[in-house]
């Protein structure tokens, strides 16, 4: 039986392929996983950067000041740094008499400033206090807290400081707007007086706008959008100045009601204000801002026009038309105060100037003053500003292995070449096992032996071990570029399949190492082609998988092929109309009967040996062992052994059998006898193995003519006396003289024999003594 029944009609190069597929995948799935988990090294995961720390920044005024008796806001800015969250404030290090509306301000995800409300009691100390204020800052970010302190501020009562405060006034001038233009006029000086004596340092700037899409007949006179200038600067602290220049404006055109507002806001948000400023615009208006689709600004680009420019405040005195508008432009830019999200910026109404110009100047002028005067001295001088933080991903050089896309760590070379070495080993072992094992079954229908399933093993892995060693150097050789990665890793598998398959060729009969060599190493580099080509679809473990499947295969398929194309003879073994196996023929015997260990063709009901096959000189010799007989056969010879027929097949170019050289005639001298030659035996069947071809026959010796021997004269009678005697007869021979018999030859001496050959058949085998094996007698010597 050649193969399981269901693989029978297989051809040879398919069944072994199967067989060295089954194998690779078994090493792989079995051993290579557990020995790449455990002795290969850590995969370069750490070329990926680590996600950045969360960070958290506060900042607080340089210094605050506060009235007896009275409350300020200190502003409090916070910078977030990879998280979101909300993020509780507060003010350690308060003097006795100063404290803090509540224990802690929490400022939103949302956010990025808050307010802190300090208030003196009456009849506290007077003057600077404690210098060892700040705030601190405290977040939860995942299963971390953060915290952040600002910078040490002083805190002082009754000494005023002077916050810095630019403020804007977007002014409406069309018709019905002189009321409000003489108001400002008016009112400017007391604005400004009011400031100074709560030492803000303020200045002042103005927007005037009419309605851009309906522009006025005189436009240098009555200019649509005009920002005022003051010796060609847009802010002034003199407030003469700025009163004379917000006179010489005049109410004027318009047309219909919408102006454009929006627009005028935008110019407002991009004076140059100063950084540690309160940035103030103060919208004054009695009409709604023209917003139309197509005509005009947007609420949405002015909303973000005033949070590009970082505009602090944003108050409004108006009435009811565009009232909405304008209060959802300051919700979405700045926040409206005490609701969440936060932000500054008051409503005042028009309505109350409507008809009296003083009022402007009397109420909402001083009202304004106080939010601002408050606004400016809450401001911190500068906001915290974050360095940005850039995780560069730390310097690791990284290799691959040939059987694997993964990346690992370069300083762990040495490890990476022992699990691949050690990798390969037990595939390569697997393969040679169920090769060898294939092998057996396919011409004896037995499974190897326990000696022979050991030294398969062992062969496998140390090729395995060689060639995987070999192969990861080679493919460490190529440098971070795609095709030459390719191309050594088809060459290492190459190596790996060329050694595994000179080992195979000790195992298949009459396979010479230079052919086996050969199909292994196409079988590798088969292989590692398709690796590449499942690997780049498919995870590492699949890919090693595959790797070893495609290994097997492809080293049994090739060296099964290489088997069939350089063989010039061999025997078709036949068990049935669809079981035939093949069996190369060469010099070392192969032998055909009933014994399966003895032989290399296993037919039951057959003698123990019952044929042996070899090529002697070129020619195809069989020998029948039980009858003791020896023949030169050729091309299609045919015979019946036990179960199976076996038939010799040889090429084109088989030479055909020469007939008998003629012997000549034996000569009649007796000769002595040569001494016996000493038979070289096979120990299985008892007939001489197959020596080289011995010299062509010396010339036989000249024989000596043949003499018969003499014939003894008859005795006659007497002679009568007086008579003559008779004469002889003429056909009388004369007698001849006897020849001497020549010597004997002498006895030939027997061949001196190599220390070195086997003592049963005399062929030379490598080794030492006692450990030299003969594979034509199976034994050890």
């Amino acid at each position: 039986m050649p193969a399981p029944k269901m693989l029978s009609g297989l051809p040879k190069p398919v069944l072994f392929g199967l067989y060295g597929a089954v194998g690779g995948l078994l090493g792989a799935l079995l051993f290579g996983e557990l020995i790449m988990l455990a002795l290969g090294p850590k995969i370069a995961t750490a070329a990926l950067p680590p996600p950045p720390e969360p960070r958290l920044a506060v900042s607080a005024p340089t210094a605050v000041q506060i009235y007896q008796g009275g409350t300020n806001k200190v502003l409090v800015q916070i910078a977030r740094d990879a998280f979101e969250g909300d993020v509780a404030v507060r003010i350690d290090g308060l003097p006795p008499g100063v404290s803090a509306s509540a224990p802690d301000v929490t400022i939103p995800a949302n956010r990025t400033d808050g307010e802190i409300e300090l208030a003196a009691a009456f009849g506290g100390a007077v003057g600077a206090g404690p210098q060892n204020l700040k705030v601190v800052a405290t977040a939860k970010a995942g299963e971390k807290t953060v915290t952040a302190e600002s910078a040490p501020f002083p805190i002082t009562t009754l000494a005023s400081p002077m916050p810095q405060a630019d403020i804007v006034f977007v002014l409406d001038v069309t018709g019905s707007m002189q009321n409000q233009i003489d108001g400002l006029k008016n009112g400017i000086g007391t604005f400004s007086r009011d400031l100074e004596r709560a030492k803000v340092d303020a200045r002042f700037g103005c927007v005037a706008f009419r309605d851009l899409t309906m522009p006025e007949r005189d436009p240098v006179t009555y200019p649509s959008l005009q920002v005022l200038k003051f010796q060609g600067d847009a802010f002034t602290a003199d407030a003469a100045k700025f009163a004379a220049a917000v006179g010489r404006q005049r109410a004027a055109g318009g047309g219909d009601d919408p102006e454009s507002s929006l627009e005028a806001i935008i110019e407002a948000s991009k004076f140059d204000f100063r950084k540690g400023a309160v940035r103030t615009l103060i919208l004054i208006t009695d009409a709604a801002p023209k917003s139309v689709q197509g005509l005009g600004a947007s609420l949405r680009s002015a909303s973000d026009a005033l949070a590009a420019h970082k505009v602090d405040l944003l108050h409004l005195v108006i009435n009811s038309p565009g009232h909405d508008e304008y209060v959802e432009l300051q919700r979405s830019a700045l926040g409206v105060p005490g609701e969440k999200g936060g932000g500054r910026g008051k409503v005042f109404n028009l309505d109350r100037t409507a008809s009296d110009a003083t009022a402007f100047t009397t109420v909402l002028l001083p009202e304004m003053t106080k939010a601002v005067i408050a606004a400016a001295e809450a401001k911190p001088t500068s906001r915290p500003d974050l360095p940005k933080q850039e995780v560069a991903p730390p310097e690791l050089k990284t290799i691959k292995a040939v059987q694997s896309n993964q990346t690992y760590d370069a300083a762990s070379t040495g490890q990476l070449v022992l699990a691949v070495s050690v990798w390969t080993g037990a595939i390569a072992a697997l393969v040679c096992l169920f090769l060898l094992g294939g092998q057996q079954h396919y011409l004896r229908g037995t499974l190897p032996s326990a000696g022979g399933a050991v030294a398969g093993l062992a062969g496998g892995a140390a090729v395995g071990l060689v060639g995987g060693a070999a192969g990861q150097g080679l493919f460490l050789l190529a440098p971070d570029n795609p095709i030459l990665g390719v191309i050594f890793r088809v060459l290492g598998w190459t190596i790996l399949g060329a050694l595994a398959g000179a080992g195979l060729s000790l195992f298949v009969p009459n396979l010479k190492p230079k052919y086996g060599l050969a199909g292994g190493a196409a079988g590798g580099a088969a292989g590692a082609i398709g690796y590449i080509v499942v690997a780049s679809a498919a995870s590492a473990v699949l890919g090693r998988l595959a790797g070893g499947l495609a290994l097997g295969l492809c080293i049994g398929l090739m060296v099964a092929v290489v088997e069939a194309a350089f063989r010039s003879a061999w025997l078709e073994v036949r068990y049935g109309p669809r079981e035939t196996v093949t069996v190369n023929l060469g010099a070392e015997p192969v032998k055909i009967g009933g014994d399966a260990r003895a032989c290399t063709v296993w037919a039951r009901g057959a003698a123990a040996v019952a044929l042996r096959y070899f090529i002697r000189d070129g020619r195809v010799i069989c020998t029948d062992v039980p009858a003791r007989e020896e023949a030169e056969v050729t091309n299609g010879d045919t015979r019946e052994v036990g179960n199976v027929t076996v038939v010799v097949r040889t090429g084109s170019g088989a030479r055909p059998p020469a007939p008998p050289a003629p012997r000549p005639a034996a000569p009649p001298i007796p000769k002595a006898k040569p001494a016996p030659k000493p038979l070289d035996l096979d120990e299985d069947d008892g007939l001489p193995l197959p020596m080289p071809a011995s010299p062509p026959p010396a010339a036989p010796r000249a024989a000596t003519p043949f003499a018969p021997p003499p014939v003894p004269p008859r005795p006659s009678a007497p002679p009568l006396a007086g008579r003559p005697p008779a004469p002889q007869s003429p056909t009388a021979r004369p007698p001849v003289a006897p020849v001497p018999t020549p010597p004997a030859a002498p006895a030939p001496k027997p061949p001196t024999r190599d220390p070195d050959a086997c003592p049963v058949c005399g062929r030379k085998n490598p080794g030492r003594p006692g450990s030299r094996y003969c594979m034509v007698c199976d034994q050890t010597y």
